[in-house]
C-alpha cells in the first residue's frame, strides 16, 4: 500500500471517527455529514490516484518494450559496428530521456575506450566527450561492486568522491540539484557492454536526466536489456566485418586482393568521371622472381612477397590503396595524385625493394619494375587504365628492369614481334583515350613535326561539316584522327627524325606502321570500327598505296578523308628540307594528287571547306 493509500484511507477514517466523537459530544449532526462526505471524497481520490499511477506505469513499460523490440529489429538488418552503436544510442536517448548519452567501444590495441556515439543538448560538452579516449583502468575504477544493480552501475555522489583523473574523463556539468532523490552533477550512470566471455568491449554513459530524478529500478532493467541487444549486434557486425575482410584480403601478404582492387578501381573511375578528380595507378612486378623460387624454394619466395608487400605499404600514404594483383605483381591506387607525385612514391618502392636483404648464403639481388598510368589522361575506363599501366610495366621490363616508366614514355624502343605481341595483349581492355595517349607519345617523338596529330584533329573538326558526311562517318573520322598513326611506335626514333634519304630497311619500317596500328586495335573490340581507317589511311586512289593496294572506293571513306587531312597538315608545316607551303601551293599539290593519291571528289570538297572555314 502506498503512502497516498495510507493517508487517503486510514487518515480519512481516523478523521471521521474523531470528528464523529466530537460531533456527538455537541450533538451536531451536520458536522457528521460533512465529515462523512470528506471521508468518501478522500477515499475516491486515493483510488483514482492508484489507477492513474498504474496506467502511467503500464504505458511507460509498453513504450520501453516497444523501443527494445524496434531496436532489436533494426539491429538485425545492420552490418556496421558504427551503425549499431548509433542506433543503440538513439534508442536509449529517445526512451530514457537523458540529456547526455555516449557509447564507447574498447580499442584493444591500446586498452582505451573510444567514443563512437555522442548525443546531447550541450554541443561544447559533447565536443569534449568526442575528443577523449578513456583508459580501461579508469573505467574499471568506477565499476565498483557497491554501485552495481544487475549489470548497471550508478555512482552515487553521496558515497563516492571522484579522483582528479576520473573528473578529467567524466567532467561534471553545471545543472540544478533540488535535493535527495534527484540526479546530482557528480552522479554517474554506466552500463558496461560485455561480450559472450564477459569481457568489457564497450560502455553506455548516461548523464543528466530530463526529469532530474535518480534512475528507478525499471530504468536499470531497460538499460541492461538495451546493452545485451547492443552487444549481440556488435559481435554479429564484427563477425560479418571479419568475413568481409577475409573476402577482400590476400591470404599470403595481408594486402587487399585482386577482386577488391577491381572494385576500388571501378569506384575511383566513377568518382573521377562524376567529380572531375584525378588519380594514378601503379602496376609493379618483381624482376626475375622465378629465379628466387627456383633457387630458394617457394617458402622463401613467399617470404620475399611478404617483405615486398611491407615495403610497398610503408611507401604508400594513408589515402593510397595497395593490393596484390597476382603472383609477384602488386598494384597501388593513389587518389588525387598527379603522375609526377605518384612516380616519386613508385621510386620509394623501387629503392625499398633493392634494400631487402635475404638471410641466405649469397642472397640474390631483388628489384621491381613499375608501370604508371594516370586518370583521365591514360584512360577513362577501368580496363583501359589497367592496360596502360601494364603496357608501361612491360616497357620498364624491356628497358632493363628496376625502373619506373609512365605510359607516355613507352615508345622509345625498337620493336620486335614478341614486344608487339605483348603490347597488343596488354591493350586488350584499352579505350580510345588509352590509344590516344599512346599516339600522343608517338607524336611527341617526332622532333620535326611534333603536334602533327593534334593539328590533324583540329583540321578534321573544322572541315567535317562542310564535307557533307553522314553522322556515323563523322564520328569515325573524328575518332580515327586521334589515333590513326599509333602504329608509328614501331618506327625507330632515328628513322622518324631522319633528314636525309631512307634505305630499304627504314622504308619498310615506315610502311609497317598501318598494320601495326591495326594489330593494336584488333586487341580491343571497343575500337573495332576504327580498324579500316587505321589500317588503310596510306592507301592511294589509284591503288599504288600500302599496305593493301586498295584503289578507288575500295578504300574506306574515313581513311580517304584522313589521308587528305594528314597530307594537308604536312604541307602547311615547316620541314627540315623545306618551308611550309603557301595556301595556293597547297591547293595546287592537292589537285595534282587528285585521282592518283587522293579521292578527286573529296579533294574539291576539302578545298571548298578549307576556304569556307579559314583553315
Amino acid at each position: 500500500m502506498t503512502y497516498l493509500d495510507y493517508m487517503g484511507y486510514h487518515g480519512a477514517l481516523a478523521a471521521f471517527l474523531a470528528a464523529g466523537r466530537a460531533a456527538w459530544a455537541v450533538g451536531g449532526l451536520l458536522v457528521v455529514v460533512v465529515v462523512g462526505v470528506s471521508f468518501l471524497y478522500l477515499r475516491e481520490r486515493a483510488r483514482l490516484a492508484r489507477l492513474d499511477d498504474t496506467a502511467t506505469t503500464h504505458s511507460e513499460r509498453s513504450q520501453r518494450l516497444q523501443a527494445v523490440l524496434e531496436l532489436g529489429t533494426g539491429l538485425r538488418a545492420s552490418h556496421s559496428v558504427e551503425e549499431v552503436a548509433r542506433m543503440a544510442g538513439d534508442a536509449v536517448h529517445d526512451t530514457l530521456n537523458y540529456r547526455e548519452n555516449a557509447i564507447y567501444l574498447l580499442d584493444p590495441d591500446d586498452d582505451t575506450f573510444v567514443p563512437v556515439v555522442v548525443i546531447g543538448g550541450d554541443e561544447s560538452y559533447d565536443e569534449g566527450i568526442r575528443g577523449r579516449r578513456i583508459p580501461l583502468q579508469v573505467v574499471k575504477g568506477l565499476l565498483k561492486e557497491e554501485f552495481r544493480t544487475g549489470n548497471v552501475y550508478f555512482v552515487d555522489h553521496r558515497f563516492y568522491h571522484w579522483t582528479a583523473e576520473e573528473q578529467e574523463y567524466f567532467p561534471s556539468a553545471d545543472f540544478d540539484y533540488p535535493g535527495p532523490g534527484h540526479f546530482h552533477p557528480e552522479d554517474g550512470l554506466f552500463v558496461p557492454l560485455l561480450d559472450h566471455d564477459d569481457r568489457v568491449i564497450g560502455l553506455f554513459d548516461l548523464y543528466n536526466p530530463v526529469d532530474g530524478r535518480v534512475p528507478a529500478p525499471e530504468t536499470f532493467q531497460v538499460l541492461e536489456i538495451f546493452a545485451n541487444v547492443t552487444v549481440t549486434a556488435i559481435e554479429n557486425a564484427r563477425y560479418s566485418a571479419s568475413l568481409q575482410r577475409l573476402a577482400i584480403t590476400d591470404g599470403l601478404t595481408g594486402l587487399h586482393n585482386h577482386r577488391h582492387f577491381q572494385e576500388i578501381l571501378s569506384h575511383e573511375v566513377e568518382r573521377g568521371l562524376r567529380y572531375g578528380s584525378t588519380f594514378t595507378l601503379l602496376m609493379m612486378d618483381l624482376d626475375f622472381f622465378k629465379n628466387v623460387n627456383d633457387r630458394l624454394g617457394h617458402q622463401r619466395g613467399d617470404d620475399v612477397l611478404r617483405r615486398v608487400s611491407e615495403v610497398i605499404t610503408v611507401a604508400a600514404r594513408s589515402s593510397d590503396f595497395v593490393a596484390r594483383y597476382g603472383g609477384e605483381e602488386f598494384v597501388m591506387i593513389l587518389p588525387e595524385t598527379p603522375s609526377r607525385q605518384a612516380e616519386a612514391v613508385a621510386q620509394r618502392v623501387r629503392q625499398g625493394v633493392k634494400r631487402i636483404v635475404l638471410e641466405v648464403p649469397n642472397p640474390p639481388d631483388l628489384s621491381i619494375s613499375i608501370g604508371v598510368a594516370d586518370f583521365p589522361f591514360c584512360g577513362k575506363e577501368r580496363e583501359s587504365l589497367i592496360a596502360a599501366a601494364d603496357a608501361a610495366l612491360m616497357f620498364a621490363k624491356r628497358s632493363g628492369r628496376d625502373m619506373v616508366t609512365h605510359f607516355s614514355a613507352v615508345t622509345p624502343l625498337d620493336f620486335d614481334s614478341a614486344a608487339l605481341e605483348g603490347l597488343t595483349f596488354r591493350l586488350e581492355g584499352a579505350d580510345l583515350v588509352t590509344l590516344e595517349a599512346l599516339a600522343a607519345a608517338v607524336d611527341a617523338r617526332d622532333t620535326f613535326d611534333r603536334g602533327h596529330t593534334a593539328r590533324v584533329v583540329e583540321t578534321v573538326e573544322k572541315i567535317i561539316g562542310p564535307l557533307g558526311l553522314d553522322e556515323s562517318d563523322r564520328d569515325i573520322v573524328r575518332a580515327a584522327a586521334r589515333i590513326y598513326d599509333v602504329g608509328k611506335l614501331v618506327i625507330p626514333i632515328e628513322v622518324l627524325n631522319r633528314t636525309d634519304g631512307l634505305g630499304d630497311v627504314e622504308r619498310e619500317a615506315i610502311r609497317r606502321h598501318p598494320d601495326v596500328g591495326r594489330s593494336l586495335l584488333e586487341s580491343t573490340m571497343k575500337l573495332a570500327h576504327l580498324l579500316p581507317v587505321v589500317g588503310h589511311h596510306h592507301e592511294c586512289w589509284d591503288g599504288s598505296g600500302y599496305p593493301g593496294g586498295l584503289k578507288g572506293e575500295e578504300i574506306p571513306l574515313a581513311a580517304r578523308v584522313i589521308a587528305i587531312c594528314d597530307a594537308y597538315q604536312a604541307m602547311v608545316s615547316d620541314r627540315p628540307y623545306r618551308k611550309a607551303l603557301s595556301g595556293e601551293e597547297v591547293i595546287a599539290e592537292l589537285r595534282a594528287g587528285a585521282g592518283t593519291q587522293f579521292d578527286p571528289d573529296l579533294v574539291e570538297r576539302f578545298i571548298a571547306a578549307v576556304g569556307a572555314s579559314g583553315v
